[in-house]
Parts: C-alpha cells; sequence; structure tokens
C-alpha cells in the first residue's frame, strides 16, 4: 500500500510538471545588421541583408518583404494591406516587390539562434522611390515579429 501511494505521488507530481509547463508566448527577436535607417540602394545593384533571429524556445521561419511605398503608408503598430502604384508606361520602370520565405529558399530556421546573410537583386528597371522592407520571423509555438524598415531604390 505504501508503494503504491508512492508511485501515486509520483505520478502525480510528473503530470503537475508536465501540465503545469507554460505556453510560449514570447514572440522572437529579429536584429538587423546589414542596414542603416533609410537606406538607399541603386536600381540593378544587390541588396544585402544580414539578421539574426532569437527565440527563447524554438525558431520556425522567417519572411522578408519588399514594397513600393508610395503613398507613405506605415506597418506601426501591426501589419497592413499595401497597395502598389502600376507600372508606368512612360517610364517603362517597373514598381519592386518580392517576397522571399524560408521556405522558398529551403531554409528552415532551427534552434534559438540563427543569422542569416540574403541577397536580394534589385532589378535595373525598378521604380526609383520609397520602398518598405520588412522581415517577420515565427517560432515554432506560432508567435510572430516582424521589423519594418524605410528602403528607397534610386537611379544609377
Amino acid at each position: 500500500m505504501k508503494n503504491l501511494k508512492s508511485l501515486s505521488l509520483i505520478a502525480l507530481f510528473l503530470f503537475c510538471m508536465t501540465a503545469c509547463e507554460q505556453a510560449d508566448t514570447v514572440p522572437p527577436t529579429i536584429v538587423v545588421a546589414s542596414l542603416e535607417e533609410d537606406a538607399a540602394i541603386k536600381a540593378g545593384e544587390e541588396l544585402c541583408v544580414q539578421v539574426t533571429f532569437t527565440d527563447n524556445k524554438a525558431l520556425s521561419a522567417y519572411k522578408i518583404n519588399i514594397h513600393p511605398n508610395f503613398n507613405g503608408h506605415s506597418h506601426a503598430p501591426m501589419r497592413q494591406e499595401n497597395p502598389a502604384r502600376a507600372a508606368s508606361e512612360e517610364s517603362k520602370t517597373v514598381d519592386f516587390e518580392i517576397t522571399l520565405t524560408s521556405a522558398s529558399q529551403n531554409d528552415p530556421l532551427t534552434g534559438t539562434n540563427c543569422f542569416r546573410d540574403i541577397d536580394i537583386d534589385i532589378p535595373d528597371n525598378a521604380t526609383p522611390g520609397n520602398y518598405h522592407l520588412l522581415i517577420y520571423c515565427t517560432d515554432a509555438a506560432g508567435n510572430e515579429m516582424y521589423v519594418a524598415q524605410d528602403l528607397k531604390i534610386v537611379q544609377p
């Protein structure tokens, strides 16, 4: 009988330890090391994005998006839809937009700390002007964080 009580207490203790573990509600952090605020890049050049993703438990995925900001919209405090200007027949330029994901790059995030050096080709005919660079990170629990930065594409 004493052994049964001991086993019951041990089982209860293990159950409580498992059940009492708190869910991960802490979003990951993102540190961009390679770009200055309001960075400018020439059309036809390569944009190098150096970023470190960190999480308290486990990272999962990232997404990088560049889109036009010709209408002056913002991304604070949460992301918003972003209408883009159509390509101008007169200027023969295109409003540059790209989205890269860890899945599309076959580059999953693992562990709790990951550095990435991602190169993005800016087309020669990208419409000069203001753009947004958004970098998202999701952890294994589904918590998401993003950083938004202004970027300017200029003529070569």
